[in-house]
């Protein structure tokens, strides 16, 4: 059985909270995150979403959990973190990232902010999983990260996502079996190694195209992220989004249509 929220002892059985935590981890930044409510003593509910979670898909538990709390403390304040949509609860939201309808842009990351809601300093490793979730491989070399840093930072990232070592090397065949025009590539990856494929491609190329087979995800990676966002707008039925840095940002769009796919593909090879 998976567990729904810690709790801290110092809150069982009291009759105030003045807030709560939702938080996925589903990625470097948010296994951080959960760890700096852990050290910190925070109360923070765990949904086992993984990227693109939302307010509206949360677990049965997860909504019993919260309900739980907010009846045993009636002025709490629901706080999600990452999480897509509208916010439940009367909740509110501590994000970085742009979604469909929902620009929740930020210069600091959400373990940046969350930070300064604590009141607390981030370690170099935290900073340096900031600096990977606003702007990857190049965030981290600006930042003056050593080649090890990069690499552990990078393995933590997809582990958190889910990657597993039958992902990688899957990744491996899913570059053999690439396209290749220029410097742009299409990669399709049938046992969704997106990131285990991405990590490979670093510095290789200038724009790239992954197909994640397994869960309907077309993901860009490229200058041209704000460019796919505006084009999938009112083309997908799932969830969109965007973020990164300018020049070596992402947007991906969740189970787009074959019209939509047309126009992808015509765009990406433009």
């Amino acid at each position: 059985m998976q567990e729904a929220y810690i709790l801290p002892d110092n809150l069982i059985g009291g009759n105030t909270m003045e807030r709560f935590f939702v938080c996925p981890v589903n990625d470097g930044e948010a296994v951080e995150i959960r760890n700096l409510f852990w050290d910190n003593g925070e109360t923070v509910v765990i949904t086992r979403q993984a990227w693109g979670a939302t307010w509206q898909n949360l677990e049965d538990s997860v909504v019993a959990e919260v309900e739980g709390l907010i009846h045993n403390h009636s002025d709490t304040k629901v706080i999600g973190i990452e999480l897509g949509g509208p916010a439940r609860w009367n909740g509110s939201n501590i994000d970085h990232h742009k979604y469909q309808n929902d620009d929740r842009s930020n210069e600091f990351s959400s373990l940046e902010q969350i930070a300064q809601l604590l009141g607390v300093e981030l370690s170099r490793f935290q900073r340096l999983i900031s600096e990977n979730d606003k702007g990857y491989i190049p965030a981290l070399e600006r930042f003056g990260a050593s080649k090890d840093e990069i690499e552990l930072v990078r393995a933590q990232d997809r582990l958190a996502q889910g990657v597993t070592p039958d992902h990688e090397r899957q990744a491996v065949l899913d570059l053999e079996h690439a396209e290749w025009r220029g410097r742009k590539i299409l990669v399709r990856s049938p046992k969704g190694s997106t990131s285990a494929v991405t990590d490979r491609l670093y510095g290789k190329c200038d724009e790239a195209l992954t197909i994640d087979e397994v869960n309907g995800k077309w993901i860009y990676f490229g200058h041209r992220h704000y460019d796919f966002y505006s084009l999938t707008k009112n083309r997908v039925k799932g969830a969109r989004w965007v973020g990164g840095a300018p020049e070596s940002g992402y947007s991906g769009a969740e189970k787009p249509g074959g019209y939509c796919q047309a126009e992808i593909f015509k765009f990406f090879w433009s």
